[in-house]
């Protein structure tokens, strides 16, 4: 190897630690907005009358269930795919809600 090959795979060397730990650094960051976000939202919709969660169309149940449920998946994603498939089924049933 010539000096300037080693000195380019030495700089290579000891960049690629710094570049895994800002990625992990990022992830971890990225992964706490999101939690914090999360939780900022079901804060929210926890202090909504029942009038505004069936507005939006939800009830207290979906938001206490989703809030239990695995936190793996986003819970305001969770709740706008509850809310959508209500609106749906409503819509399919006429305009009234379809009873379990």
């Amino acid at each position: 190897m010539t000096r300037a090959e080693t000195q380019t795979f030495a700089l290579t060397a000891v960049a690629q630690p710094a570049g895994v730990v800002r990625a992990i650094t990022a992830s971890l960051l990225a992964r706490t907005t999101r939690y914090w976000k999360a939780r900022t939202a079901m804060r929210h919709l926890s202090e909504m009358s029942d009038w505004q969660l069936a507005d939006i169309g939800l009830t207290r149940s979906d938001v206490d269930m989703v809030a239990l449920r695995n936190p793996r998946k986003l819970a305001t994603q969770a709740l706008q795919e509850i809310a959508f498939e209500r609106t749906r089924m409503t819509a399919l049933h006429g305009g009234t809600d379809p009873k379990p």
